[in-house]
């Protein structure tokens, strides 16, 4: 059903035959801001226990950016317009996102409502911490845009599309998308230009909007993740009124006192001969703490001199200027804040205002999107990686494999049994080979991805240690196991890492020994760390190899015949080495290997 008239009234009709169809579709109405209709998939998309108790449902509160996207829709469905956009709903609590179709209708009781048709959820396999900072940006009030090195639109952020319209190029040449932007786009292309050697640039612009606005810009360059091609990211913000409350400031000093008094945003005054702080509001004060005094250096306030002259450049040769730069803050902490300063003349001296936002959280969403994009072309890597030892290893020892058995099957006939059975020998030999190089593969791309799924969290180390035992006394009921030691403090880690450490030693130490092994493990807490050791009476490794046995593909002279892909310890010298420790083989007194992991405190 494609709706185009100006919220057209719904009969019963209609909605008998909608509630035949068998994809999601529920009426929204504006005025009670609950659903009044739906049929019967739409029950089951919101998980609903019957009609009644989901048309009682009240889908509020919403967010600023809801509120302003759902009055954008009601005033595009008045000009007969319809949106097809993603949206993220919530049914019992459950994150669901979905591709919808939205046009205006209007029943009984309910003037302007909105059909909602659900074309398809969309599956995601992003991590949450990834998955929350999207629906940040979505959500922001900061204009985010990508796109391609041509110029052309890759994607927006709601915030941008509100401000800009979907960007889109003149006739035949949508490169200029851009370009379009800027009220000088040669001189914002050329700066780019400029700054393609540090990845990127922090400036401000007059952007091509009705009142030339004058925006904030940070340009850095990221790889797309659908195509891996060079792209643009682009987040910007309106900062003209606070230019305007800028030049308002400098025009007196008895009025720069009085805002700076009454304004909640942190501001200073910053002599521009001395460099010294000559006056911060009590917002300043509160969140700059001691640093901010009289006669205090601006080292005290920016991160480095060079941030301060930087924007001190850029405001004597225009008057104004906006910065995005680190403000130590009273906690020690290096925060970002976007700071719009002017010129002006206080107590007969040149200096310049300079007025505060505090965008870290924004900054820190930005940062978890272009480490989206990184975490996702590596991924990618690894995949290439291994598709192409799959295609080239596996397909060469799978012909061996396959010519040897059509020989054997071809003679069978003319072969003795024994000869048959040397055969079967050769094929199985080569079929363990295979295996092993599969397994091989397998502990490789294992070793490359561990970094992409490190998660800390404080939780209890003798816990994952008791579980890891209790999984190899489940399936190997002979090996015995010793565990010594006191309770361990509670430290950072994570668990299923840590847990594939202690599977990997062990393993190792049972493989090396001879049956029935015995293990012994150690915990200790010490002052600034803890100590897990781990004990075998298995054959050893000599005191040359110690250190290259946490190489990848390094094993000992002594291993014999026992198979290993000589991955196992270099998996578990990489874990801890991203937990900050140490991992050791010490002397051990008498036969085996005992292996030392060392951990940091909280």
């Amino acid at each position: 059903m494609r709706l185009k008239s100006n919220f057209p009234y719904l009969n019963a009709d209609s909605l008998e035959a909608f509630s035949l169809l068998g994809c999601p579709l529920y009426i929204y109405s504006f005025e009670t801001q609950r659903i009044c209709w739906a049929n019967r998939p739409a029950m089951g998309f919101w998980d609903a226990t019957s009609e009644e108790e989901l048309l009682n449902r009240l889908l509020t509160p919403y967010s600023d950016s809801t509120r302003i996207r759902l009055g954008d829709y009601r005033e595009a469905f008045g000009r007969a317009e319809i949106r097809h956009e993603s949206w993220t709903f919530y049914p019992r609590g459950r994150a669901t996102a979905a591709m919808c179709r939205c046009s205006g209708v209007s029943l009984d009781g309910h003037d302007q409502a909105m059909l909602v048709e659900i074309e398809a959820r969309l599956d995601t396999e992003l991590p949450f911490a990834d998955l929350r900072s999207l629906e940040a940006l979505r959500h922001t009030r900061l204009m985010i845009s990508l796109f391609t090195e041509e110029g052309s639109l890759l994607t927006q952020n709601p915030a941008a599309t509100r401000t800009f319209g979907h960007l889109g190029g003149s006739a035949g040449n949508e490169s200029d998308c851009f370009r379009a932007m800027f009220a000088d786009p040669d001189a914002i292309v050329s700066l780019l230009a400029e700054g393609r050697e540090q990845s990127g640039i922090k400036t401000t612009a007059v952007m091509a909007l009705p009142d030339a606005p004058v925006h904030s810009l940070d340009i850095s360059f990221v790889s797309d993740p659908v195509t891996a091609r060079r792209s643009i990211l682009v987040t910007q913000e309106d900062i003209s009124p606070l230019i305007e409350m800028s030049r308002q400031l400098a025009a007196s000093e008895y009025a720069l006192d009085a805002v700076l008094n009454l304004n909640l945003a942190p501001s200073l005054v910053l002599s521009v001969g001395e460099c010294r702080v000559v006056k911060a509001n009590h917002s300043a004060q509160q969140l700059l703490g001691e640093a901010i005094h009289e006669n205090d250096g601006c080292e005290a306030v920016f991160e480095t001199p060079d941030d301060f002259a930087r924007l001190k450049g850029m405001i004597l040769a225009s008057g104004t200027g906006a910065l995005p730069t680190r403000l130590r803050v009273q906690d020690g902490r290096y925060l970002w804040f976007h700071i719009v300063g002017a010129r002006i003349r206080y107590e007969r001296d040149d200096a310049v205002v300079l007025l505060m936002t505090d965008v870290d959280d924004v900054y820190r969403s930005t940062a978890d999107l272009e480490a989206a994009l990184s975490s996702e072309r590596r991924i990618s890597d690894i995949q290439r990686r291994f598709l192409a030892i799959a295609s080239h290893e596996f397909r060469t020892s799978l012909a061996i494999i396959d010519s040897a058995a059509q020989r054997l099957e071809r003679r069978a006939d003319e072969k003795t049994p024994e000869q048959i059975r040397s055969r079967a020998s050769r094929i199985r030999g080569s079929i363990k080979s295979l295996l092993h190089l599969l397994d091989s593969t397998i502990e490789r791309v294992r070793l490359d991805q561990i970094e992409l799924g490190y998660r800390p969290e404080p939780a209890c180390l003798a816990q994952a240690v008791d579980h890891v035992v209790q999984s190899f006394r489940e399936r190997d009921a002979e090996t015995i196991f010793e565990i010594e030691g006191g309770e361990l403090p509670v430290i950072a880690f994570d668990r299923p890492l840590i847990e594939r450490v202690l599977s990997n030693i062990i393993a190792n130490a049972i493989k090396y020994s001879d049956a029935p092994a015995r293990i012994r493990i150690d915990l200790r807490a010490l002052e600034q760390t803890v100590q897990i050791e781990v004990r075998d009476h298995g054959i050893g490794i000599p005191e040359s190899e110690r250190d290259r046995v946490f190489e990848a593909y390094a094993r000992a002279s002594n291993v014999g015949p026992v198979e290993g892909s000589g991955l196992g310890l270099a998996i578990v010298n990489q874990i801890i080495d991203l937990h900050g420790g140490s991992v050791a083989i010490v002397d051990t007194q008498g036969e085996g290997t005992t292996i030392r992991i060392t951990l940091p405190r909280l």
